[in-house]
């Protein structure tokens, strides 16, 4: 993300997103309320004559500030729907307009809130640090399936499954093998860079095997590679690879593998009935009485009410905070208490 101009005094942060993870950051950032401002398409107006023939009219390029009442972001979708009135612009005024924010085209865009909330902020400077972090790409392989999916700072991205095609406990020959191990290189190869560290996981020895062939086969996608065991392969194989920590050691910023931290160690404290709450009342009275060490709020909860009391509590007692995304598992376990946790520094009564 690159942010071109910023006047807090007068609520405004004009900038360019430049990839997928951009967009779901956009998505956590703009908000019911806000004014936004971007060069979109729109009919052009319709002199009388034109529509007494009903002639079809031509979209325009043009600029406009809508005051936003929906934004819709699908799971790992490039495009962001920012759904709302017409507030400024040569036509229309007043009228609902839909703008679609791409991660591919790097269209600016201005956003002005009456008031900037300290975790958006933070959010756009992660992302303006991030900017430039390759993605990692896993590997999840056994003898009968290989899964590919990539890591981004909002989740794991499920790309392919591929099947070996062996029959019984052996490959039928080599080639079969080769034929499977190919397969996977080819898709490898479709969403990786150079840069990109690629991690190989999964049980028994196959995970070698692939890696050994496409060091041979592939040797410039194999420059940065790590091999991990795991109990499984597929996505609940790289889930695995992640709770570990070993993921950490190799993408030191990501913020699921530190949000995946954060809700192991709480449910950790869970199950030892430890130093941790989670509920509403339970966690609003643990902030009150400065016992909370990290609050543990969900993207979803955050964009309450009840999230933005929770929020201002924190800020007053300066107490961190991370909000998780319910994109990825560490979400879904959160959303399970009510979307509201914290870790203790002490309990409270």
């Amino acid at each position: 993300m690159k942010v071109l101009f910023k006047d807090l005094k007068h609520g405004e942060i004009k900038i360019v997103p430049e990839n997928l993870d951009d967009i779901w950051h956009l998505y956590n950032i703009i908000e019911t309320g806000d004014l936004v401002r971007a060069v979109t398409f729109r009919s052009g107006e319709q002199k009388d004559d034109d529509k007494k023939r009903s002639k079809k009219v031509e979209k325009k390029r043009m600029k406009l500030g809508i005051r936003v009442s929906e934004v819709k972001f699908h799971e790992f979708s490039d495009r962001l729907r920012i759904h709302g009135v017409i507030e400024e612009g040569p036509q229309d005024l007043g009228s609902y307009h839909t703008l679609n924010v791409d991660a591919d085209k790097m269209e600016p865009l201005s956003i002005v809130k009456e008031e900037w909330k300290t975790y958006q902020l933070q959010r756009i400077d992660e992302a303006v640090r991030l900017r430039n972090q390759p993605v990692l790409v896993f590997v999840s392989i056994d003898e009968d399936m290989a899964t590919v999916a990539v890591l981004h700072q909002s989740g794991v991205q499920w790309i392919a499954d591929i099947n070996s095609k062996r029959s019984g406990k052996m490959y039928e020959s080599k080639d079969t093998q080769n034929e499977y191990f190919n397969e996977i290189l080819s898709i490898v190869k479709a969403n990786k860079t150079q840069d990109s560290p690629l991690v190989v996981v999964g049980p028994g020895f196959t995970k070698e095997h692939f890696v050994k062939y496409g060091r041979e086969k592939q040797p410039q996608f194999f420059k940065k590679y790590f091999v991990h065991g795991t109990g499984h392969a597929g996505m609940n194989g790289i889930q695995e690879a992640i709770k570990t920590g070993v993921i950490k050691q190799i993408s030191k910023e990501n913020r699921v593998i530190f949000e995946t931290e954060q809700i192991e160690k709480l449910f950790e404290e869970i199950r030892k009935n430890g130093l941790c709450t989670y509920g509403l009342k339970e966690v609003k009275n643990a902030l009150l009485n400065g016992a909370v060490e990290r609050l543990l709020i969900s993207d979803k909860t955050v964009r309450t009410k009840e999230g933005e009391e929770l929020l201002q509590l924190a800020k007053q007692n300066n107490t961190e905070f991370t909000i998780i995304n319910t994109i990825h598992e560490a979400g879904k376990k959160i959303e399970g208490l009510g979307g509201i946790a914290a870790l203790l520094r002490y309990k409270t009564i």
